[in-house]
């Protein structure tokens, strides 16, 4: 009770966080992992991205927590209009109730957002409120995008009761080590470089993709694994391991694999870039896992030679794969 009151009176940052992961929560415990979430980096404008894995598509979410009804009996959401840039977009409006989420929430496309909702000008800024009540039916504009809290995964196309049960022995390695967490760290920092991106992290990390880039002007999606080959003079013929029940190759996704000096402490200048969908083509097979065989302290990696890219241009070389994704 404290709590709220404190919210109440002013602290709306963190009652925003907390109503942004008890959605994220109630998505992933709702679909039984089939909707996995993606955070930020850098906010720039969209809080969360959900992946639906048995399709592969990218939903970008702004989620808009009330920790109070009006005095009407009426959650209020309330934005400014220069922060809806996407009109894909999804706006997630929800009451925070104690513990809980409200028995309804909003889930409505950035374009029909600004359509719907009440225009206001103050000191020449612009916002847009949506006003709903906790009831079904009605005619209110916004009734068509109220869907109950228990459902919520249902709106984003994901029931548990409709997505494959997992095979036996699909389990998710979930240790990558130093040298992987170098890796992504790199590949981060590379990308990072590049403007138009947004980097996205998932949470947990229980998928094929472990870095996502979304360009801002184009909105396409690519998703990056990255594996890191470390060497050393005693070691420089080296593999990368996939698991072959947890590796999920799309159109969406790459790969990603750099070298990394052990005794240097550095990566080398060149990196391997790799459709998803070519690894199975490249990789052998060794019982449960796809190995791809590379060398890193050579300047010839064999078949994939095709894919070299060079480190500093990663980026670059990122945003012109979403732009061509976009045309």
């Amino acid at each position: 009770m404290e709590t709220d009151v404190r919210w109440h009176r002013g602290q709306t940052l963190a009652a925003g966080q907390v109503a942004e992961f008890k959605v994220w929560a109630e998505l992933v415990r709702q679909s039984m992992g089939g909707l996995h979430v993606f955070l930020p980096l850098r906010d720039m404008g969209i809080d969360g991205v959900v992946h639906r894995l048995h399709d592969g598509a990218y939903l970008s979410l702004q989620v808009k927590g009330r920790t109070e009804l009006t005095p009407a009996g009426q959650v209020h959401i309330t934005v400014t209009a220069s922060s809806l840039r996407d009109g894909d977009a999804l706006v997630v409006g929800v009451l925070v109730d104690g513990e809980q989420l409200g028995r309804l929430i909003l889930v409505v496309p950035e374009s029909k957002f600004r359509e719907l909702a009440a225009h206001d000008v103050v000191d020449g800024r612009e916002y847009l409120t949506a006003a709903f009540e906790l009831h079904e039916g009605g005619r209110s504009r916004w009734a068509p995008f109220l869907v109950a809290c228990d459902r919520l995964a249902d709106r984003f196309g994901c029931a548990a009761e409709l997505l494959p049960s997992p095979a036996a022995g699909d389990v998710v390695s979930l240790d990558r080590g130093r040298e992987g967490f170098l890796g992504e760290s790199e590949v981060i920092r590379r990308l990072a470089e590049a403007e138009s991106l947004n980097l996205f992290r998932p949470f947990p990390d229980l998928e094929t993709v472990e870095v996502l880039a979304r360009h801002v002007e184009t909105r396409q999606f690519l998703g990056l694994q990255v594996k890191t080959a470390g060497w050393d003079p005693a070691h420089v013929e080296n593999r990368v391991y996939f698991r072959r029940s947890s590796f999920r190759a799309a159109p969406t996704t790459c790969v990603c694999v750099l070298g990394w000096d052990r005794v240097g402490g550095r990566f080398e200048d060149g990196c391997l870039l790799i459709p998803s969908g070519e690894i199975a083509a490249l990789a052998r097979v060794e019982g449960d896992w796809l190995v791809l065989e590379v060398q890193p302290a050579s300047q010839h990696h064999r078949r994939l030679d095709a894919y070299q890219t060079p480190l500093a241009s990663l980026g670059a070389v990122v945003e012109a794969m979403l732009r061509g994704l976009a045309s």
